[in-house]
């Protein structure tokens, strides 16, 4: 049950580092190979079908998870819910917009 933990949680930070340093294509990457790494280590360790298959999943989710919540960390200072549409310039403005 260790190794299910540890695995969970290698995954997680996997996904944390993906989701700082990468965009949403490296998961694309990362996932078998979270996936190829897992079944190796959980064949090592003898689990069952059943149960492999599970921390697999789990392992992928929160992965992904994990992805998109340093991305959104990251970016959330960028993204504000005040900022409305309506096609004026913002308080930074844009070169070559017409009025």
């Amino acid at each position: 049950m260790t190794i299910a933990i540890v695995l969970i949680v290698a995954s997680a930070l996997l996904g944390i580092a993906t989701g700082r340093v990468f965009r949403i294509w490296a998961l694309v990457m990362i996932s078998p190979l979270i996936a190829i790494v897992s079944a190796i280590v959980l064949r090592v360790y003898d689990f069952g079908m059943v149960g492999g298959v599970t921390v697999i999943a789990i392992c992928l989710a929160v992965s992904q998870l994990a992805y998109f919540a340093a991305s959104y960390l990251l970016h959330a200072r960028a993204v504000s819910p005040h900022d409305e549409v309506d096609g004026e310039p913002g308080e930074i403005g844009e070169k070559k917009i017409r009025r």
